[in-house]
Protein backbone atom coordinates (compact mmCIF):
# COMPACT_ATOMS: atom_id res chain seq x y z
CA UNK A 1 0.00 0.00 0.00
CA UNK A 2 1.32 3.44 -0.87
CA UNK A 3 1.29 6.66 1.12
CA UNK A 4 -1.94 7.72 -0.57
CA UNK A 5 -3.65 4.94 -2.48
CA UNK A 6 -6.82 7.05 -2.80
CA UNK A 7 -4.96 9.77 -4.68
CA UNK A 8 -7.16 11.27 -7.38
CA UNK A 9 -6.04 14.19 -9.50
CA UNK A 10 -8.48 16.77 -10.84
CA UNK A 11 -8.66 17.60 -14.51
CA UNK A 12 -8.79 21.17 -15.72
CA UNK A 13 -12.26 22.73 -15.95
CA UNK A 14 -13.94 22.82 -19.34
CA UNK A 15 -13.46 26.58 -19.86
CA UNK A 16 -10.17 27.92 -18.48
CA UNK A 17 -10.96 31.42 -19.74
CA UNK A 18 -13.49 31.83 -16.92
CA UNK A 19 -12.51 33.41 -13.60
CA UNK A 20 -12.32 31.27 -10.46
CA UNK A 21 -14.34 31.58 -7.25
CA UNK A 22 -12.08 30.72 -4.29
CA UNK A 23 -13.62 30.04 -0.88
CA UNK A 24 -11.06 27.70 0.74
CA UNK A 25 -7.30 27.20 0.97
CA UNK A 26 -6.68 29.29 -2.18
CA UNK A 27 -8.22 32.51 -0.80
CA UNK A 28 -5.99 35.46 0.10
CA UNK A 29 -4.64 34.93 3.59
CA UNK A 30 -4.92 31.14 3.30
CA UNK A 31 -2.30 28.45 3.21
CA UNK A 32 -2.13 27.85 -0.57
CA UNK A 33 -2.85 31.37 -1.86
CA UNK A 34 0.78 32.18 -2.63
CA UNK A 35 0.85 29.34 -5.15
CA UNK A 36 -1.47 31.24 -7.51
CA UNK A 37 -1.03 34.82 -6.29
CA UNK A 38 1.28 35.90 -9.12
CA UNK A 39 -1.16 34.64 -11.77
CA UNK A 40 -4.03 36.86 -10.59
CA UNK A 41 -4.46 40.25 -12.22
CA UNK A 42 -7.77 41.11 -10.54
CA UNK A 43 -9.52 39.83 -7.41
CA UNK A 44 -12.84 40.86 -5.92
CA UNK A 45 -14.65 39.77 -2.79
CA UNK A 46 -17.96 38.01 -3.40
CA UNK A 47 -20.59 36.00 -1.54
CA UNK A 48 -22.83 33.33 -3.04
CA UNK A 49 -26.01 31.60 -1.86
CA UNK A 50 -24.49 28.17 -1.44
CA UNK A 51 -23.90 26.33 1.84
CA UNK A 52 -20.54 25.09 3.04
CA UNK A 53 -19.51 22.25 5.34
CA UNK A 54 -16.14 20.90 6.47
CA UNK A 55 -14.66 17.57 5.51
CA UNK A 56 -11.21 16.61 6.72
CA UNK A 57 -10.91 20.16 8.07
CA UNK A 58 -11.36 21.94 4.72
CA UNK A 59 -14.48 23.60 3.30
CA UNK A 60 -16.60 21.89 0.67
CA UNK A 61 -19.38 23.68 -1.16
CA UNK A 62 -22.78 22.17 -1.96
CA UNK A 63 -23.73 22.44 -5.62
CA UNK A 64 -27.34 23.51 -5.01
CA UNK A 65 -28.15 27.18 -4.53
CA UNK A 66 -30.02 27.99 -1.30
CA UNK A 67 -31.68 31.33 -0.55
CA UNK A 68 -30.83 31.47 3.15
CA UNK A 69 -27.24 30.22 3.01
CA UNK A 70 -24.11 32.18 2.16
CA UNK A 71 -20.47 31.44 1.47
CA UNK A 72 -17.97 34.24 0.99
CA UNK A 73 -14.76 34.21 -1.01
CA UNK A 74 -12.99 35.90 -3.92
CA UNK A 75 -13.33 35.95 -7.69
CA UNK A 76 -9.93 35.65 -9.37
CA UNK A 77 -9.24 36.76 -12.92
CA UNK A 78 -6.05 35.17 -14.19
CA UNK A 79 -3.35 36.55 -16.46
CA UNK A 80 -2.64 32.99 -17.59
CA UNK A 81 -5.65 30.73 -17.15
CA UNK A 82 -3.87 27.63 -18.36
CA UNK A 83 -1.07 27.96 -15.81
CA UNK A 84 -3.43 29.06 -13.03
CA UNK A 85 -5.75 26.08 -13.39
CA UNK A 86 -2.77 23.77 -13.73
CA UNK A 87 -1.57 25.07 -10.36
CA UNK A 88 -5.01 24.68 -8.81
CA UNK A 89 -5.33 21.02 -9.83
CA UNK A 90 -1.79 20.51 -8.56
CA UNK A 91 -2.95 21.78 -5.16
CA UNK A 92 -6.50 20.48 -4.69
CA UNK A 93 -7.61 16.90 -4.01
CA UNK A 94 -9.75 15.22 -6.64
CA UNK A 95 -11.12 13.01 -3.87
CA UNK A 96 -12.76 16.01 -2.21
CA UNK A 97 -13.69 18.28 -5.11
CA UNK A 98 -15.15 18.39 -8.59
CA UNK A 99 -15.48 21.25 -11.08
CA UNK A 100 -18.63 23.23 -11.69
CA UNK A 101 -19.69 26.73 -12.66
CA UNK A 102 -21.47 29.37 -10.64
CA UNK A 103 -23.19 32.65 -11.50
CA UNK A 104 -22.00 35.61 -9.46
CA UNK A 105 -23.93 38.70 -10.47
CA UNK A 106 -23.57 38.96 -14.23
CA UNK A 107 -20.42 36.86 -14.23
CA UNK A 108 -19.92 33.12 -14.58
CA UNK A 109 -17.01 31.52 -12.75
CA UNK A 110 -15.45 28.13 -12.26
CA UNK A 111 -15.80 26.75 -8.75
CA UNK A 112 -14.80 23.63 -6.84
CA UNK A 113 -17.89 21.92 -5.49
CA UNK A 114 -17.55 19.22 -2.86
CA UNK A 115 -17.67 15.66 -4.08
CA UNK A 116 -20.59 13.94 -2.28
CA UNK A 117 -20.67 16.81 0.24
CA UNK A 118 -23.20 15.16 2.57
CA UNK A 119 -20.94 12.16 3.22
CA UNK A 120 -18.37 12.42 6.00
CA UNK A 121 -18.78 16.17 6.34
CA UNK A 122 -19.39 18.25 9.45
CA UNK A 123 -21.79 21.09 10.10
CA UNK A 124 -19.94 24.30 11.02
CA UNK A 125 -21.33 25.60 14.30
CA UNK A 126 -19.90 29.13 14.26
CA UNK A 127 -21.95 31.41 12.00
CA UNK A 128 -18.96 33.41 10.76
CA UNK A 129 -16.88 30.28 10.06
CA UNK A 130 -19.87 28.84 8.24
CA UNK A 131 -19.66 31.76 5.79
CA UNK A 132 -15.91 32.46 5.71
CA UNK A 133 -13.37 29.66 5.98
CA UNK A 134 -10.27 30.45 8.05
CA UNK A 135 -7.47 27.90 7.94
CA UNK A 136 -5.41 29.54 10.67
CA UNK A 137 -8.06 28.34 13.12
CA UNK A 138 -7.25 24.72 12.30
CA UNK A 139 -6.78 23.01 15.71
CA UNK A 140 -3.35 21.67 14.80
CA UNK A 141 -2.09 25.10 13.75
CA UNK A 142 -3.69 26.89 16.68
CA UNK A 143 -4.19 24.80 19.84
CA UNK A 144 -1.67 22.12 18.82
CA UNK A 145 1.21 24.49 18.19
CA UNK A 146 0.33 26.54 21.27
CA UNK A 147 0.45 23.40 23.42
CA UNK A 148 3.94 22.50 22.18
CA UNK A 149 5.12 26.06 22.82
CA UNK A 150 3.67 26.17 26.34
CA UNK A 151 5.17 22.80 27.22
CA UNK A 152 8.60 23.89 26.00
CA UNK A 153 8.40 27.05 28.09
CA UNK A 154 7.15 25.22 31.19
CA UNK A 155 10.19 22.96 31.51
CA UNK A 156 8.10 19.80 31.95
CA UNK A 157 10.41 17.90 29.60
CA UNK A 158 13.20 18.05 32.17
CA UNK A 159 11.10 16.38 34.87
CA UNK A 160 10.47 12.68 35.50
CA UNK A 161 9.02 11.05 32.38
CA UNK A 162 9.77 14.30 30.58
CA UNK A 163 11.45 12.53 27.67
CA UNK A 164 8.22 10.73 26.82
CA UNK A 165 6.32 14.02 26.96
CA UNK A 166 8.91 15.54 24.67
CA UNK A 167 8.52 12.72 22.17
CA UNK A 168 4.74 13.16 22.18
CA UNK A 169 5.09 16.89 21.58
CA UNK A 170 7.55 16.36 18.73
CA UNK A 171 5.05 13.98 17.14
CA UNK A 172 2.29 16.59 17.59
CA UNK A 173 4.47 19.19 15.90
CA UNK A 174 5.02 16.86 12.98
CA UNK A 175 1.28 16.19 12.75
CA UNK A 176 0.82 19.93 12.21
CA UNK A 177 3.60 20.01 9.59
CA UNK A 178 2.06 17.05 7.76
CA UNK A 179 -1.26 18.90 7.83
CA UNK A 180 0.40 21.96 6.31
CA UNK A 181 1.89 19.85 3.52
CA UNK A 182 -1.44 18.17 2.79
CA UNK A 183 -3.25 21.50 2.45
CA UNK A 184 -0.54 23.28 0.47
CA UNK A 185 0.61 20.54 -1.90
CA UNK A 186 -1.50 17.67 -3.15
CA UNK A 187 0.99 14.85 -3.76
CA UNK A 188 0.55 11.12 -4.04
CA UNK A 189 3.43 10.34 -1.67
CA UNK A 190 4.06 12.05 1.64
CA UNK A 191 7.78 12.36 0.98
CA UNK A 192 6.97 14.32 -2.19
CA UNK A 193 5.05 16.87 -0.12
CA UNK A 194 7.96 17.23 2.29
CA UNK A 195 10.29 17.75 -0.65
CA UNK A 196 8.04 20.56 -1.91
CA UNK A 197 8.20 22.17 1.53
CA UNK A 198 12.01 21.99 1.54
CA UNK A 199 12.08 23.94 -1.76
CA UNK A 200 10.13 26.85 -0.35
CA UNK A 201 11.97 30.16 -0.03
CA UNK A 202 10.29 30.80 3.32
CA UNK A 203 11.54 27.45 4.66
CA UNK A 204 15.10 28.32 3.65
CA UNK A 205 14.75 31.72 5.32
CA UNK A 206 13.40 30.22 8.55
CA UNK A 207 16.08 27.53 8.54
CA UNK A 208 18.78 30.18 8.30
CA UNK A 209 17.24 32.28 11.08
CA UNK A 210 16.52 29.55 13.62
CA UNK A 211 18.98 26.78 12.79
CA UNK A 212 21.86 28.70 11.22
CA UNK A 213 25.17 27.60 12.69
CA UNK A 214 23.66 24.49 14.28
CA UNK A 215 25.70 21.29 14.19
CA UNK A 216 23.38 18.45 15.11
CA UNK A 217 25.17 15.13 15.34
CA UNK A 218 24.48 12.58 12.56
CA UNK A 219 21.56 10.22 13.14
CA UNK A 220 20.60 6.95 11.47
CA UNK A 221 17.35 5.54 10.14
CA UNK A 222 16.30 2.64 12.32
CA UNK A 223 15.20 0.49 9.36
CA UNK A 224 18.14 0.79 6.93
CA UNK A 225 20.82 2.54 9.03
CA UNK A 226 21.06 5.33 6.45
CA UNK A 227 23.15 8.19 7.82
CA UNK A 228 21.34 11.54 8.04
CA UNK A 229 23.34 14.74 8.36
CA UNK A 230 22.08 18.26 9.03
CA UNK A 231 23.55 20.26 6.15
CA UNK A 232 22.34 23.87 5.92
CA UNK A 233 23.53 24.09 2.33
CA UNK A 234 20.86 21.51 1.45
CA UNK A 235 17.42 22.31 2.95
CA UNK A 236 16.09 18.93 1.84
CA UNK A 237 18.69 17.17 4.01
CA UNK A 238 17.73 19.36 6.96
CA UNK A 239 14.04 18.57 6.68
CA UNK A 240 14.82 14.88 6.26
CA UNK A 241 16.93 15.06 9.41
CA UNK A 242 14.02 16.44 11.44
CA UNK A 243 11.71 13.81 9.91
CA UNK A 244 14.12 10.97 10.66
CA UNK A 245 14.02 12.00 14.32
CA UNK A 246 10.25 11.69 14.14
CA UNK A 247 10.42 8.23 12.54
CA UNK A 248 12.96 6.98 15.06
CA UNK A 249 10.62 8.01 17.89
CA UNK A 250 7.79 5.98 16.35
CA UNK A 251 9.71 2.88 15.27
CA UNK A 252 12.57 2.47 17.71
CA UNK A 253 10.37 1.39 20.60
CA UNK A 254 12.59 2.64 23.40
CA UNK A 255 14.93 5.53 22.70
CA UNK A 256 18.06 6.37 24.61
CA UNK A 257 17.51 9.00 27.26
CA UNK A 258 20.82 10.47 26.08
CA UNK A 259 18.86 11.80 23.09
CA UNK A 260 16.81 14.24 25.15
CA UNK A 261 19.19 17.14 24.51
CA UNK A 262 19.14 16.60 20.75
CA UNK A 263 15.37 16.14 20.64
CA UNK A 264 14.78 19.21 22.81
CA UNK A 265 16.90 21.40 20.56
CA UNK A 266 15.31 20.01 17.40
CA UNK A 267 11.81 20.57 18.79
CA UNK A 268 12.55 24.19 19.68
CA UNK A 269 14.15 24.94 16.31
CA UNK A 270 11.54 23.16 14.21
CA UNK A 271 8.72 24.85 16.13
CA UNK A 272 10.22 28.27 15.40
CA UNK A 273 10.73 27.37 11.74
CA UNK A 274 7.17 26.14 11.36
CA UNK A 275 5.63 29.15 13.12
CA UNK A 276 7.60 31.40 10.77
CA UNK A 277 6.14 29.50 7.80
CA UNK A 278 2.60 29.66 9.16
CA UNK A 279 2.85 33.42 9.69
CA UNK A 280 4.02 33.83 6.12
CA UNK A 281 1.37 31.54 4.63
CA UNK A 282 -1.55 33.10 6.49
CA UNK A 283 -0.26 36.64 5.99
CA UNK A 284 -0.36 36.62 2.18
CA UNK A 285 -2.86 39.17 0.91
Amino acid sequence: MGDNDNYKKLRKPYDISLPFFAYGVLKPGEIAYSRIKDLIYEKNEACVNYSMKHRDGVPILFSKEMDFEETCGYIFHFSDGDEAYKTIIDTISGNLYKWGTIDIGKEKANVLFGRNPSKGSNYIEDEFDRKCYSGKNDPLFKEGIQLVKENLESGIFRKEKGFFNLQMNYMLLWSAIDRYCKLRYYRKKEHESREELSKEKVFREALSIYAGGKHYRPIYNTDNLFKNVFDLSNPKYCLNYYYTLRCNIVHRGKSSFNDIGLLMEATEDLLNIFEYMLDDAFGEE
